[in-house]
């Protein structure tokens, strides 16, 4: 490329860039107006949010410190924490089952693969399977947890089936669209190659295809660990079970030092997941 074509390029006050930047701060302005955002509103009512975190002194243990820590309602806490990690688990093994195979009709260089040709029929059909999984993905992931949950509440009733459900058609949703856009970016060259020996379409994928993405998938799959489990914790609220059915029970009850416990309990838990992620990326990147 030209030293000249370079400069044009990377050049800050290019029109475009300054274009962009323009546009950028007018949709930021409009949104900042238009959603009556203010900083003076939130430093005039700081202390209002001090007073709710040290509680009315003359409302006894009104306050969220110190947190409760009875031995009792502590291993309660923790048993109820473990079966949210095990809601989590279990959603995101549902939702891997669903989005991996889902994933390579989602993307149009393995769907190429898998329906080859570019006659008329393998055109439409091609185009038919990405659309309906696409489809999928948007509507799984559009719709929060909480609805899923209410969904499955109303149809196996309370306990953590209808959450890990919840979880797993939500992430599914997720994880197709994750892993479509990192199967889409693997390079074309090692597919050729085993196409040309006569490959079918399953060794294609499995060693030309698998190999590229396989640190981009666990990459994923661990992050939507850690959100599963913080999800988890707020579909308690809707009788889906785990430590978020405690949660909800003690905020609408002001009982705010077991409410201190639950929350720090849930920070603990989802660092340790975060450490334990770290160390299995490690391993693939």
């Amino acid at each position: 490329m030209h030293i000249d074509e370079i400069k044009r390029q990377t050049n800050p006050f290019h029109p475009y860039n300054i274009m962009v930047v323009v546009v950028s701060l007018i949709i930021l302005a409009w949104c900042w107006r238009s959603t009556e955002m203010s900083v003076g509103a939130l430093l005039d009512g700081w202390g209002n949010m001090i007073t709710y975190i040290s509680g009315n002194p003359e409302i006894r243990d009104s306050g969220f410190f110190p947190p409760s820590l009875h031995g009792p309602k502590l291993l309660k806490y923790l048993l109820s924490m473990l079966e949210t990690v095990q809601m989590a688990v279990l959603a995101l093994i549902l939702s891997v089952v669903i989005a991996f195979p889902a994933s390579l009709f989602a993307s149009r260089n393995t769907l190429n693969i898998i329906i080859p040709g570019n006659h008329g029929p393998a055109r439409f059909l091609k185009n038919a399977i990405y659309t309906a999984v696409r489809f999928f993905a948007n509507l799984s992931r559009s719709i929060n947890e909480v609805i899923w949950a209410l969904l499955f509440v109303s149809a196996v009733g309370l306990g953590p089936m209808p959450g890990i459900m919840a979880l797993g058609i939500h992430t599914s949703g997720v994880l197709i669209k994750l892993f479509s856009e990192g199967i889409e970016t693997v390079q074309q060259e090692p597919i050729d190659a085993l196409t040309a020996t006569g490959a079918g379409f399953l060794k294609v994928i499995c060693y030309a295809v698998i190999p590229q993405i396989t640190p981009f998938f666990v990459s994923m799959t661990l992050y939507r660990l850690e959100s599963d489990v913080r999800s988890a914790t707020i579909l308690g609220f809707t009788g889906a079970g785990g430590i978020g059915c405690f949660l909800f029970d003690k905020l609408r009850g002001y009982e705010n030092h077991d409410v201190t416990t639950i929350l720090i309990i849930i920070v603990i838990t989802v660092a340790i997941i975060d450490r334990i992620s770290a160390a299995i990326r490690t391993r693939y990147t």
